[in-house]
């Protein structure tokens, strides 16, 4: 980015207070970087009496934007960020270089006596730096001026971070205008290139790229097909056909992820033919799948942005976008299969999870479906030639309004059911129109997310029942047990010894019970911190056999280890690896039958020379496990047979394990016993 140059002549004037207030009140109207830093620049150029002032921001993607004053030679440096400056910018510290240290620095530092580099800061992130360099000879920088010069810089870099959140919030009020926009057109519309047109039109305004299209996928040839292409306003390639598989669209459908090519020409995943067909040069593409209800319908492509680079905000917003888009789309096809065939679509009708009715001018219900009597206790099958309104208050008066901020379209809204059952419903009505895009009628989808409303509550009261409710009585339990085991009661004998051994042990595994589905809360939401610290394998096995001593000799079984030499130590949360490893063996315990044998297995592994690890392998002589259950052994609450658990030990281990970075799989023959595996990288010393 060019630099911005501002001239300043009366560079002797000290900095007072006077001046520093000046530069403040002009740093707190700050608005845009580029209206008001060369403002700043120039006046702490005049209020430091300093030949050179530059101030540096760097964006997310460490890219300079740079003001000066004036430009060295008259054109901007080259060499922005210099190995002086990267050591601000790491450790936030301010700097100051004086004559016989400039001789060895690069860029307009050669030519200075003295520099003063402060860092810009603000809630603890480096955002920039600001340089002020005189040429005066002896100049010694005064702690008054090292006191104003940080305020500055402190006051500097909360504008530049203010400015970064307004724009954020500018970008996200964009963002919904967009989705607003397209959302008005789908309630206003069933022609599907009307649609097309104004999703893509509404995207490449909001991405500022020179062309954009929407693919559609085929379901009974996966191919895809533009349904819409804009280049400069001009409707291209309709029709066209890419086939299964290719170029990066096929890439994004086969993989359903987001894919970014900077440099198309020299990509092989990049499809020419396309391109080619209609003289458009592609230098780099953005593309994400639209997924509805974990399906593919189709691909949005971007190519070729004009300012800059596709970058990771791109993806996102993109991506949380076109989730949006496909609900519409997909909405506005079965929509217009409304109008087209009504006989098919009252069989699509009977078997969706989503109420439905169709209410035509003259406010007469013509079609339900039964959804609505599972939602509202309305018999569906009597609503149809009834008024339309009618039923609309039955309805209201089963329901209330809630409010959702997320619902920027009026004719969507969401709703609370009271009765005859509770639950949530969202509401979208849509306009019906005939082949001569005149409207018949209108449409209300009550889509019930009780599911996904109930979950997170439900999620959050158990695990704060168990905290609350469950580990702290029990905590008093154990820490009772152990005051009578060690004689606070009085004496104890051996066999009242041996019983609250057995009572300790069990609430200690009730205790683990509920913190494994704590942990595993936590786990799945990333909010779990490993405790990560050097720790040996040996202890490992030694601290994960030592409390399952007890139950295998219960059942005779024959508990053994086999231990490989000179182990590596770990870097890991040794707790967690120990439940990991007690959640396999009890299992293993668990479905091993009397005098059978379980046995501990570690080995080094090294199939990846650059990611070595350490493999543990629990083998049992049990009865195996069918196969219908392998794949979903490590599910939470999946239970094998007629053992009872909690059916949670083996999700807390895989997602352990995962969280290490390693990964955790079984082997198992029918009738031949099991073996549960799992590996934990390590980087060798």
């Amino acid at each position: 980015m060019a630099d911005v140059v501002v001239a300043s002549s009366q560079k002797d004037q000290r900095l007072g207070s006077a001046g520093l207030l000046q530069l403040t009140q002009t740093i707190a109207h700050a608005t845009t970087l580029s209206d008001w830093l060369p403002i700043v620049v120039r006046d702490c150029a005049l209020h430091f009496g300093v030949d050179y002032v530059r101030v540096i921001v760097l964006n997310q993607r460490h890219q300079p934007f740079v003001v000066s004053v004036p430009e060295p030679n008259g054109t901007p440096s080259t060499s922005v960020l210099n190995p002086v400056l990267e050591q601000v910018l790491q450790t936030a510290e301010m700097q100051v270089i004086q004559a016989e240290a400039l001789v060895e620095t690069d860029g307009p530092y050669a030519r200075f006596q003295s520099v003063l580099l402060l860092p810009l800061t603000a809630h603890k992130t480096t955002l920039g730096v600001l340089e002020l360099a005189s040429s005066e000879e002896s100049r010694e920088w005064s702690a008054e001026e090292h006191a104003f010069a940080q305020v500055v810089a402190g006051q500097l870099a909360l504008a530049i971070a203010n400015i970064d959140l307004q724009a954020s919030s500018n970008q996200r009020d964009q963002e919904i205008t967009t989705l607003n926009d397209i959302a008005a057109t789908i309630t206003s519309t069933l022609d599907p290139r009307q649609v097309y047109r104004l999703v893509v039109q509404k995207i490449n305004e909001y991405f500022r790229v020179e062309a954009g299209s929407l693919l559609l996928l085929d379901p009974q040839t996966d191919e895809l097909v533009f349904v819409m292409t804009l280049e400069a306003g001009a409707e291209k390639l309709a029709g066209v056909r890419v086939p299964p598989g290719q170029g990066l669209v096929g890439e994004v459908i086969r993989t359903r992820q987001p894919v970014v090519v900077l440099d198309a020409q020299n990509d092989p995943r990049f499809y020419k033919k396309v391109s080619e067909d209609v003289g458009f040069i592609t230098r780099s593409s953005l593309c994400v799948p639209m997924l509805v209800k974990g399906r593919e319908i189709g691909v949005i492509q971007l190519l070729n942005k004009v300012e800059g680079d596709f970058d990771n905000d791109d993806v996102t917003r993109l991506s949380a976008m076109a989730n949006t888009i496909a609900v519409a789309i997909d909405n506005a096809t079965l929509f217009q299969e409304v109008a087209q065939n009504r006989n098919r679509l009252q069989a699509i009708l009977n078997s969706t999870e989503d109420g439905i009715l169709t209410i035509d001018m003259d406010d007469v219900v013509v079609t339900a479906n039964p959804m609505i009597e599972r939602l509202f206790g309305l018999m569906w099958h009597k609503l149809v030639g009834q008024q339309g309104s009618e039923i609309l208050n039955q309805i209201l008066e089963r329901t209330r309004p809630i409010s959702e901020p997320l619902n920027v379209n009026p004719d969507i809204i969401e709703l609370e059911i009271l009765k005859p059952h509770t639950g949530f419903v969202r509401q979208v009505n849509l306009p019906v129109f005939n082949a001569n895009n005149e409207q018949i009628g209108k449409l209300i989808v009550f889509h019930d997310i009780t599911e996904e409303r109930e979950l997170a509550s439900i999620r959050e009261d158990y695990t704060g029942m168990l905290v609350h409710d469950l580990r702290a009585p029990l905590t008093a339990i154990i820490n009772g047990m152990t005051m009578v085991r060690r004689g606070f009661a009085g004496p104890i004998n051996d066999q009242q010894r041996e019983l609250l051994d057995i009572a300790n042990n069990s609430s200690q595994e009730m205790v683990g019970m509920i913190n494994t589905l704590l942990d595993i809360s936590k786990m799945e939401a990333g909010e779990l911190v490993l405790n990560r610290a050097p720790c040996s394998v040996y202890e490992i096995v030694e601290r994960g056999m030592e409390r399952l001593v007890t139950s295998a000799r219960t059942f005779n079984i024959d508990l053994q280890q086999d231990m490989a030499l000179n182990l590596p130590i770990l870097d890991a949360d040794q707790d967690k690896l120990v439940r990991v490893l007690q959640n396999l063996l009890d299992n293993a315990i668990k479905f091993t039958p009397v005098n059978g044998s379980v046995s501990v297995q570690v080995r080094l592994v090294d199939d990846e020379p650059d990611s070595p690890a350490v493999r543990w392998s629990v083998i049992d002589t049990g009865p195996g496990i069918p196969e219908t259950y392998r794949l979903r052994i490590f599910d939470k609450f999946v239970q094998v047979g007629q053992k009872k658990g909690t059916g949670l030990g083996l999700t807390f281990a895989k997602l352990a394990t995962e969280a290490h970075g390693g990964r955790i799989w079984v082997d198992s023959i029918e009738g031949q016993g099991s073996t549960f595996s799992f590996t934990i990288p390590f980087t060798p010393a």
